[in-house]
């Protein structure tokens, strides 16, 4: 899994605590590098006009080249003003033999919130204002197993397959703040759970070149755009106390475009796929298909070129994405990448008639991974 998801004391907050965690995630890998092999630490960062994401993972060779632990943190921003979203995993690779590669994964999703205004206050017609807060969490795991032909002749072959199963906690509360200064809250919780089976193959043409191509294919337990969400009848009420239908159903469509994607970042596989190469899900996905075409150059040089196509869930749309990633090795221990892509995404609005226009967007993500 190298390389490219009573009384209480008081808690570190911000930056302090973040870095406790980064320090609680290394200090397993240096502690357990003196009774094992190599141990390799790899960070990365993906920056869009909004987006923000960014991820420290550890690799620790336990026995031989035969078995692996894996620790990584995983943080992301899907636009401004919505919280971070952190992610911690846990995984551990087995070599079976010179075929066969089993893998498991176990992650957790840090519980987070986020409040945006929705109408603000209106004293001179003692109008209240609303506010809306989201809240989700995760926990999940991913067993995935791959198989590699690991011959010497021209024409070899590898496949993989994989099933991540992932419980969503979703919160949602609408706050309405009247004159008086007291609060009315509207609130709902649910739970979701996700399922992503999926297959990935390669082609390996000499020692040069490889096609590969990847699919997966994300289940519900329910619909992820209602899961959480106020009712018809919620909403009816919040609209009458606020004296303007109108207005709070048009703050009530922006603001669900905002938790779309956030929710299709946190209803990633993995957090850590959300990078140029994989593009930035604006809402759930449904299914996504990636090709893929690598070239070597050279022993320290790699550069591939992909495509994805990511069907959203029902009334969503879908998008387009082409990348380039290209891996350059600075001496045996340091390898360092650079990607770039451009994303189309082509967005439904089953409320208004006329399509939307496709929405552009770029990425780049920046890298390096260090072996000891």
């Amino acid at each position: 899994m190298k390389g490219e998801p009573s009384t209480r004391k008081p808690r570190p907050s911000g930056p302090l605590r973040h870095a406790c965690v980064l320090l609680g995630l290394l200090a397993p890998l240096l502690t357990a590098r003196a009774e094992s092999g190599d141990t390799t630490v790899s960070v990365e960062t993906t920056v869009g006009r909004d987006f923000r994401a960014w991820s420290l993972l550890g690799d620790v060779e336990l026995r031989d080249g035969a078995t692996f632990l894996t620790l990584g943190y995983t943080g992301a921003r899907p636009e401004a003003g919505t919280a971070l979203t952190h992610q911690l995993s846990l995984g551990a690779d087995q070599v079976l033999g010179e075929h066969w590669l089993l893998s498991a994964i176990v992650s957790t999703g840090l519980p987070k919130s986020t409040r945006v205004e929705l109408i603000p206050e209106r004293p001179a017609r003692r109008l209240p204002a609303v506010d809306a807060s989201t809240g989700y969490a995760s926990q999940g795991a991913l067993l995935s197993v791959a198989y590699d032909s690991a011959g010497l002749s021209d024409v070899e072959s590898g496949a993989d397959a994989s099933l991540a199963l992932t419980r969503h906690p979703l919160s949602r509360a609408l706050l309405v703040t009247h004159v008086q200064g007291n609060t009315t809250r509207y609130t709902r919780e649910d739970t979701l759970w996700a399922a992503r089976p999926g297959l990935g193959l390669r082609l390996l043409l000499g020692t040069r070149w490889e096609l590969g191509a990847r699919g997966s294919l994300s289940l519900y337990s329910e619909d992820p755009l209602s899961a959480g969400q106020f009712t018809e009848e919620e909403q009816a009420a919040m609209a009458r106390r606020v004296e303007n239908a109108v207005e709070t159903r048009r703050a009530l469509r922006r603001y669900q475009a905002r938790v779309n994607r956030d929710l299709g970042t946190v209803l990633a596989r993995r957090m850590a796929d959300v990078n140029a190469t994989a593009g930035i899900p604006t809402a759930p996905a449904r299914f996504d298909v990636r090709p893929s075409v690598t070239w070597k150059p050279g022993r320290d040089v790699r550069g591939q070129l992909s495509y994805a196509f990511t069907r959203y869930v029902s009334g969503e749309g879908w998008s387009h994405l082409l990348a380039t990633r290209w891996t350059v090795r600075l001496g045996t221990p340091l390898r360092v990448w650079a990607s770039v892509a451009l994303q189309q995404d082509h967005l439904e609005a089953a409320a208004d008639p006329a399509p939307p226009s496709p929405v552009h967007s770029g990425l780049v993500t920046l890298g390096g991974e260090y072996t000891f």
